[in-house]
């Protein structure tokens, strides 16, 4: 185990989510692009409050983003978008940003190690901890497992757990993290099938007794294989493809493309 410390942030808010191309008809489409773009907004809104409290013009300038941002998105194409609220510099206003990026290799599984002792600038907030927690990723050489103050999983770094004890489906009871789109989305796609979902909150070891899911945008469903290099049961296969295949029902066309 190790520890964290973040610095003050520079990215105030930050959403990113992997665009296709749809199958048929050639559009571009994202997994719950409304829920993503809301999800951006309502944190950018928010930091912006927080630091240029009596600047009118600078939400004028990030709701005009809002609104263009997505044609830009749908243009480029295929890729792993990041929409940015950066903090402005000596004295400056703070700046919308998007950035177009190719999409990195994906994958269907991951190990985890917990990290211990983190301490997080808006824990809530996508973005400002992005920088470290991505640098903590490559240091491990997996996805760091975020644990509270009394050694309860959180989160990963970069994404949301699901677990299963039997045939109810739990994710994380905590305020202090990042309200996945994705596992909204899960979360629907359970009460559709009529699956008790439950929030909960774990230590490691538990969890490394269940068959336990990493949901992000980019990957959707990844199997988390290892937990502190201890191997968690083999999953029940039928229904991680029926989710996988139900979360594939939940793209959506991105509006704008010319």
């Amino acid at each position: 185990m190790g520890s964290v410390t973040v610095d003050s942030p520079e990215l105030l808010a930050a959403d990113s989510f992997r665009v296709r191309l749809n199958p048929v008809s050639g559009a571009p489409e994202v997994r719950g692009f409304r829920r993503h773009l809301a999800r951006f907004g309502a944190a950018a809104r928010e930091a912006l409050d927080e630091s240029a409290p009596a600047e009118g013009a600078a939400r004028k300038r990030l709701e005009a983003f809002l609104t263009e941002a997505p044609e830009r998105i749908a243009d480029y194409g295929p890729g792993f978008p990041r929409l940015e609220l950066w903090a402005g510099t000596e004295g400056g206003e703070p700046r919308a940003g998007l950035s177009l990026r190719p999409l990195p290799e994906l994958r269907d599984d991951l190990r985890m190690r917990t990290v211990a002792g983190t301490r997080l600038v808006h824990p809530e907030r996508k973005g400002p901890n992005l920088s470290r927690l991505t640098t903590l990723n490559r240091e491990l050489g997996a996805e760091a497992l975020l644990l509270d103050g009394a050694g309860h999983a959180v989160e990963g770094a970069t994404t949301s757990l699901a677990w299963w004890e039997g045939e109810r489906l739990w994710t994380a009871d905590s305020v202090a993290r990042v309200a996945s789109v994705t596992e909204a989305l899960l979360l629907g796609i359970a009460a559709e099938h009529g699956v008790t979902a439950s929030r909960g909150l774990r230590p490691p070891a538990v969890l490394a007794r269940c068959e336990v899911w990493s949901v992000n945008a980019l990957h959707g469903i990844r199997l988390v294989t290892h937990i502190d290099g201890v191997a968690l049961p083999a999953p029940e296969l039928l229904r991680l493809r029926r989710f996988r295949a139900a979360l594939d029902r939940c793209w959506e066309p991105v509006p704008g493309a010319s």
